[in-house]
């Protein structure tokens, strides 16, 4: 019963709350109906049912059956009954709504369905009530498209090559469930985003269980000392809008890079070639927001992004874009990065950045191309707002300060908070609902391994006497009931 009690969530209140706990007003306590059931299984006379204290039969009992006596009163949930010390608990009545049964007390059986009463975390003020008591299974969960978010996700994660697939050899051993990232027909002959032939697979590690990109450049020799700083530097940036390094590996075979992996992302170059039309202005100021907060992360921790470009910024269904490959530069261009200043790199970073929000607003991918730059601003200037263009215009045509940068998005920041606040609270709200089905399955996982054991009918402790005996009438009463013909209940919803 104990166990059963940490599966939904019984127990006392904890030390110092205040104001009422949450409950649901017209469902008894299962300790109410465990108790009423004990003052009357056995007949009259019988001593109150003690979980846990196991059960001992009298001397010439050959079998515990358990019957009700003919002068038992009429047994209702939540009327207190036997051992419940005197408390003064209202009289309640089954009613039977659409399908639900419900308990409700002794008077309001014609009113509505039962409501909820939720927690005053205010202590002090009413609580506030909640509508939608009525609910379908479609509640139960979050809505669909959610799900099928999630389930894509999942699936990506999984996916797998064939266990005999020569790839397999291309990754380090403490990876397995390899599936190739990059486009179907890249020869891995050639240069890469990168300028260096490489091959890219999402792999789980063995040693943690998440899954990771791994990209392998099997023509670049680093040392193995400028590999650990690269390593260092970027593992301790962690950012939201930056695609996290794990490690770097050198190896005899090559060079390895471990980033964290993002299902669903594709890359920045890919989603404007594929639609071939601007983005709406809030969707360029959300990819200012949070790809100039990823630079100005890495800019205070001493670094340079360097590869703020259509390649390397990734963007994935939930409307997030992330900088990815970081730390590969700085690995296999070492000799390079070491003769250019840090604060020239760093400007690169916020001249990218402008370039690339200007692409995303019309549509094209403009690098350094100075004819498609003031062809792009022309175009921006008819269709966006003064706002957007001061901004790009800014950080494309002079050196632009981190505390510079943020004043020109600073309207569009507080607008992006709220953005994503909401979303939070929306997310936060199916959450719960998937919170509750984990409790259930976790309820029901504890049941099905206690409940109806033929292997040990034996064993006091297992048989269908006892805490288990008390444990079956709970499962019996929550899932077998049955409305006013007598016909089971099956809409769980």
């Amino acid at each position: 019963f104990k166990a059963l009690g940490l599966a939904i969530g019984w127990g006392p209140a904890p030390a110092g709350a205040r104001g009422p706990s949450p409950r649901v007003r017209a469902r008894p306590t299962p300790a109410d109906a465990a108790m009423s059931m004990s003052g009357h299984i056995g007949g009259a006379g019988t001593a109150p049912f003690v979980p846990g204290a196991g059960f001992v039969p009298s001397a010439g009992a050959s079998e515990f059956v358990p019957t009700v006596s003919a002068n038992a009163a009429e047994f209702v949930p939540g009327a207190g009954g036997g051992g419940m010390g005197g408390l003064a608990e209202p009289e309640m009545v089954q009613v039977v709504q659409d399908g639900m049964m419900y308990f409700v007390p002794e008077g309001e059986e014609g009113g509505s369905a039962p409501g909820i009463e939720a927690f005053d975390w205010t202590f002090g003020q009413g609580a506030v009530p909640v509508t939608g008591v009525y609910s379908t299974v479609a509640d139960l969960s979050g809505p669909p498209r959610l799900q099928e978010y999630y389930r894509t996700r999942t699936m990506e994660t999984l996916a797998q090559l064939d266990p005999n697939d020569p790839r397999l050899k291309e990754v380090p051993q403490e990876f397995h469930s390899i599936w190739p990232l990059d486009a179907e027909g890249t020869d891995d002959r050639a240069a890469g985003s990168f300028g260096h032939p490489s091959s890219v697979y999402k792999v789980i590690s063995s040693n943690d269980g998440r899954a990771y990109v791994c990209r392998r450049f099997d023509t670049v020799r680093p040392p193995a000392k400028v590999a650990a700083v690269a390593q260092q530097s970027w593992t301790n940036i962690r950012h939201a809008s930056i695609v996290a390094l794990k490690e770097i590996q050198v190896k005899p075979s090559g060079v390895f890079f471990i980033h964290a992996f993002h299902p669903g992302a594709r890359s920045l170059k890919g989603r404007i070639e594929a639609t071939r039309q601007g983005a709406q202005e809030n969707m360029v100021w959300s990819f200012l927001c949070q790809v100039g907060a990823a630079i100005r992360a890495a800019h205070l921790a001493g670094a340079a992004v360097r590869c703020v470009d259509a390649n390397h910024i990734l963007v994935t269904p939930d409307a997030r874009f992330r900088v990815g490959g970081t730390g590969v530069y700085d690995v296999i261009e070492f000799e390079a990065a070491s003769r250019k200043a840090l604060a020239d790199m760093q400007a690169v970073d916020i001249a990218s950045l402008g370039k690339l929000a200007l692409s995303l607003a019309v549509g094209a991918v403009i690098v350094d191309d100075v004819p498609a730059i003031r062809q792009g601003i022309e175009i921006l200037r008819h269709n966006f707002s003064q706002s957007l263009c001061r901004c790009i215009e800014a950080l494309i045509s002079r050196p632009v300060s981190l505390s510079e940068m943020a004043t020109l998005m600073s309207e569009a920041l507080v607008s992006e908070v709220g953005v994503w606040q909401s979303a939070a609270d929306a997310l936060g709200d199916n959450l719960s609902r998937e919170f509750e089905n984990g409790r259930v399955v976790r309820l029901l996982m504890k049941l099905g391994a206690v409940n109806e054991r033929p292997d040990s009918d034996v064993d006091v402790a297992w048989s269908e006497s006892g805490d288990r005996y008390i444990l079956k009438l709970f499962r019996d009463y929550v899932f077998h009931q049955v409305d006013e013909n007598s016909r089971p209940v099956v809409d769980f919803g």
